[in-house]
């Protein structure tokens, strides 16, 4: 049998099919959204060119994507926490939602620790080093729901063995609460003394439940009696 040789052709951008999202999305969203979160954010863009509005019915997306109609909801969550879309709820029944593409601020999103290069008009490429740098310093200011979302998911798998169940809605509302009077950093240190205490045997792995007044009061009240404890009885440092 002949194998036909087959032309290849280099796409063309000025063919008109063709549509296209910030680089700022890929660089500093995409481990944060995941795949699902990536490819509706391309769909989106697909339906919105220009105009930076989009009218898809999610009926449609989860067909186009193969997902399911909860997965599009779940997902348009985790956008809308990343401010990367805004929905906005159709006037008429049974008119689908608006979706807006936010513009994408890329450059406030990377670090600012670059040295002078020939790169991007002297400002030299993030690096791996500059990344974790940005992650270990600034994470508080920067911190969004989904990231105690995540950190909740990643300590139950490494304290208790198993994957706990999210609710993105529920826990991403209360996160967010939280993280405007709390830094990401004791939001860690509460998660961390939750799934070390008795209130987890009788709660269970819920993020609603860690984050709730009447948990966080418990942790205030055990930092207290730390902190007196340390007071009373102080580390003797004398010499042998």
């Amino acid at each position: 049998m002949e194998v036909q040789d087959q032309k290849i052709e280099p796409r063309n951008i000025h063919d008109g099919d063709w549509y296209w999202i910030s680089r700022g999305v890929l660089d500093n969203f995409a481990s944060k959204i995941g795949v699902i979160g990536l490819a509706l954010y391309n769909v989106y863009a697909s339906y919105a060119r220009e105009k930076g509005k989009a009218f898809p019915s999610q009926r449609t997306i989860a067909e186009k994507l193969g997902i399911s109609l909860k997965a599009v909801r779940k997902y348009n969550k985790i956008l809308e926490e990343h401010n990367l879309i805004k929905v906005e709820s159709g006037r008429k029944k049974g008119r689908p939602n608006v979706v807006i593409l936010l513009k994408v601020k890329g450059r406030k999103f990377l670090p600012t620790t670059y040295e002078s290069s020939s790169h991007l008009g002297g400002k030299e490429l993030p690096t791996k080093e500059n990344n974790m740098k940005e992650n270990t310093i600034k994470v508080d200011a920067k911190a969004s729901p989904v990231d105690v979302i995540d950190y909740f998911k990643k300590r139950v798998k490494e304290v208790k063995g198993f994957c706990p169940e999210i609710d993105y809605g529920k826990d991403g509302r209360l996160a967010k609460e939280r993280l405007k009077k709390y830094s990401f950093g004791e939001l860690k240190e509460l998660i961390d003394w939750y799934l070390n205490s008795e209130s987890f045997e009788k709660f269970g792995a819920s993020l609603s439940i860690c984050l709730s007044n009447f948990i966080i009061n418990l942790w205030k009240a055990s930092k207290s009696v730390q902190r007196s404890v340390s007071n009373l009885y102080p580390l003797w440092q004398g010499g042998s």
